[in-house]
C-alpha cells in the first residue's frame, strides 16, 4: 500500500485517537490533577515493560516476516501460528507474575500497596491487551490497513468512553483500570473481523511449531526488548528523579507535556509503523532505500516542525484547553520537549533502517548507550536547572542520536 493511502487510512484512526486522548487527558487532569497524573506515568511505564515481555517482543518481527513473505502463503501461516504459541506462553507467565507481585508492583510504582489490585486485574486481562497487539501486527504485516484503522478506531473511541466512566466514578483507580477493559473490546473486534474475512483460520495456528520462522522471531526479541524496555524505563528513572528532588506534583507537570507530545507525535509514528517499517524490508538495493528515506524526510519532517511551533506558541491555550491551571507551571517544559521531538523522529526515520533490515547488534548497542546518555543528562541538568533540566536533557540528547544516525545512514548507504 502506497505512503499516501497509508497515510490517509492512518490519519483517519489517529485524528480521532489525538482528540480522544486530549479528551481523555482534560477528563483525567481534572480528576486526578498533577500528582494523579504522575501516578498514571508511573503506572503506564510500569506494564509497558511487563507488557513488552507478555507479547514475546515478536511485534516487529512478525510485521518484517509477514510483509517479506508477502508472495509465500505457506511462510506466512508458520510465521503466524509461530508467532501465536510464543504470544501464549509468555502472556501466562507475565500474567501470573503480575498477580503474584501485584502488592510489590504498586509500592515501587505508588510508593503504597493500596493500588495493589489494579495489578491483579491488569493480569487477568493481559492475555485480552497481548493477543490485541498480535492481531495488529499480523493485519499491519499483511498490509490490510483499512481493517486495521476501524480496529483502531474501535480502540480509541471505547477507550476514551470507559476512562472517562472509570474517572468519573472511581477516580485515580478508575483511570489506572481503564486500559484493562479497552484491551478486552479490542480482542473482540479483531475476532469479529477474523471470524468474517478467514485471513487465516484458528486450526492454522496449532500448526506445528517451526523452530527455523521462532529463531527469526526471536532475532527480533533483543532489538524489540532493547527499545521497549529502554523507553518506558528511562521514563521511570526521570520521573522518579523529579520525586525525589521535588514532588509528585513537580513531576505531574513534567508527565503533562509528554502525554501530550506522545498523542500529536502517535500520527506520525503510526505512519511509521504502518508504513514505512515494511516497505523498507521490501527493499533490496541502496539506491531506493536512499530514495525511500528522503521521501519520508520531506514529508514527514516540515508536518512535524510545523505542529510542534504551533504547539508550543499556543502552549497556554492548551493548558487551559486540555488540561486545567493548575498545570500552568509546566509552560516552560514545552520549547525544549517540542524541539527534542523534531529530532526525535529525524532520528528514528534513520534508526529504522536497522530494524528493517535486522542490524540487531549495532540497533541495540545504539540504544543502550542513547538511553544511559539520557538518564545521564537528565539527571546532571535537572541538578543545575530544576524540572526544566528534564527537557533540556531530552533536547540535546536527541541532537546527538540524529547526528550519529546520520552518519551511520552515509555509511551504510553509498
Amino acid at each position: 500500500m502506497s505512503l499516501l493511502k497509508t497515510s490517509f487510512y492512518t490519519s483517519i484512526s489517529q485524528s480521532l485517537s489525538i482528540i480522544a486522548g486530549l479528551i481523555s487527558i482534560k477528563i483525567v487532569s481534572s480528576k486526578i490533577g498533577p500528582e494523579g497524573m504522575a501516578m498514571m506515568g508511573q503506572y503506564l511505564n510500569t506494564t509497558a515493560l511487563l507488557s513488552l515481555f507478555a507479547t514475546g517482543a515478536i511485534g516487529m518481527g512478525v510485521v518484517k516476516y509477514l510483509a517479506e513473505y508477502r508472495d509465500d502463503k505457506s511462510r506466512q501461516l508458520k510465521v503466524i501460528s509461530t508467532a501465536f504459541r510464543i504470544t501464549l506462553i509468555c502472556t501466562l507467565a507475565i500474567g501470573l507474575i503480575g498477580v503474584v507481585t501485584s502488592s510489590f508492583l504498586s509500592r515501587q510504582s505508588f510508593k503504597t500497596e493500596t493500588y495493589y489490585s489494579v495489578y491483579i486485574l491488569w493480569g487477568i486481562f493481559l492475555f485480552f491487551t497481548t493477543f490485541s497487539a498480535l492481531l495488529s501486527s499480523i493485519l499491519n504485516g499483511l498490509k490490510l490497513i483499512p481493517y486495521l484503522t476501524i480496529v483502531n478506531i474501535s480502540g480509541t473511541l471505547a477507550g476514551l468512553a470507559i476512562t472517562i466512566v472509570l474517572a468519573s466514578a472511581y477516580g485515580v483507580y478508575g483511570v489506572l483500570i481503564a486500559a484493562n477493559f479497552t484491551g478486552l473490546i479490542l480482542f473482540c473486534v479483531h475476532l469479529y473481523f477474523l471470524n468474517k474475512y478467514r485471513w487465516f483460520s484458528f486450526k492454522e495456528l496449532l500448526l506445528p511449531f517451526d523452530g527455523k520462522t521462532g529463531r527469526l522471531l526471536t532475532g527480533f526479541v533483543l532489538m524489540t526488548l532493547t527499545a521497549g524496555l529502554l523507553a518506558p524505563f528511562i521514563q521511570l528513572l526521570v520521573r522518579e528523579r523529579i520525586i525525589a528532588k521535588f514532588s509528585f506534583e513537580e513531576a505531574g507537570y513534567w508527565q503533562s507535556v509528554t502525554r501530550i507530545s506522545d498523542y500529536y507525535l502517535s500520527f506520525i509514528t503510526s505512519v511509521i509503523a504502518v508504513y514505512y517499517l515494511p516497505r523498507l524490508s521490501e527493499i533490496s538495493n541502496n539506491r531506493e532505500l536512499k530514495a525511500e528515506i528522503w521521501k519520508m524526510y520531506k514529508i514527514i519532517l516540515p508536518v512535524v516542525a510545523l505542529v510542534s511551533f504551533l504547539i508550543w506558541v499556543c502552549r497556554y491555550l492548551i493548558i487551559h484547553l486540555v488540561l486545567t491551571p493548575k498545570f500552568l507551571p509546566s509552560a516552560p517544559l514545552y520549547a525544549f520537549q517540542f524541539l527534542g521531538d523534531f529530532f526525535k523522529i529525524a532520528a528514528w526515520l534513520l534508526a529504522y533502517v536497522m530494524l528493517a533490515k535486522a542490524m540487531k547488534y549495532r540497533f541495540i548497542f545504539t540504544e543502550i548507550v542513547f538511553a544511559l546518555s539520557y538518564v545521564a543528562l537528565s539527571y546532571f541538568f535537572i541538578n543545575r536547572y530544576g524540572l526544566i533540566g528534564a527537557t533540556y536533557g531530552f533536547l540535546l540528547n536527541n541532537v546527538l542520536l540524529w547526528l550519529t544516525m546520520v552518519l551511520f545512514i552515509k555509511r551504510y548507504i553509498k
